[in-house]
Order: C-alpha cells, then structure tokens, then sequence
C-alpha cells in the first residue's frame, strides 16, 4: 500500500471520529514518505488521545517541513500539556511569528507564561 492510500485511510478514520485508528496509519504513512500533513494529523490525534509526548515528534517534524502556524500551534499546546512551559511559549511564539493573532497560540502563551519566572 502507497503513502497516499494509507493517508486517506487514516483521514477517513479521523474524520469519522476514530483517531486511536488512525495513529497507526498515519506512521505508517510517514513511514512511507514523510508529508508534513500526515505528520501534522498524526500529532493532532495523539493530542486528541492525551498522548502528548508522543505528539512532541510528528509535531517537530511538521513544524520543519512547513511554515504554517498549525504544527507549532500544537506543539505548544503538547508542551503545555506536558508542564513544559518554556517550550509551550517557545513554540507558541513560532505560530504567532507564521501568524500573527493566532487564537490558539496566544491562549497557550497565556496560559503558560505565569508559571515561568520573572525574566520570561
């Protein structure tokens, strides 16, 4: 199976509601050819399972692969998730530099920063 059927598979599966199914058809299809969508998707239904450390990777990897502010959106809400405030605004601020206003990043950012230090 090409990398093109396995992420239609797990597309289907995510749209209809069932990320846990398609975790492993999204590797799968980084697997085969790593397409910053398929990376970015496959992070997103990891952080919909609570599984935000392994979110962490798909969503780097996606982050580097494009230049849109999704990927690091989400990879700042993983970091926020996991207590990892200084990363959570690091990354916040990387979808706020793709996207100035982003929504989603500027909650993270809100939400972590009081819990970094006077010289954040």
């Amino acid at each position: 199976m090409d990398d093109s059927e396995l992420y239609r598979q797990a597309r289907d599966r995510m749209d209809g509601g069932d990320p846990a199914g398609a975790v492993d058809l999204f590797a799968a299809s980084v697997a085969v050819y790593p397409h910053f969508k398929a990376l970015e998707l496959w992070g997103e239904c990891l952080l919909r399972l609570g599984r935000y450390r392994e979110a962490v990777v798909p969503l780097a990897a996606a982050t580097a692969l494009n230049r849109q502010p999704r990927a690091p959106g989400m990879l700042a809400e993983a970091f926020l998730a996991l207590g990892e405030h200084g990363r959570a605004v690091q990354f916040a601020d990387e979808a706020l530099a793709r996207a100035p206003g982003n929504r989603a990043a500027l909650a993270v950012r809100s939400a972590a920063l009081p819990h970094l230090g006077p010289e954040a």
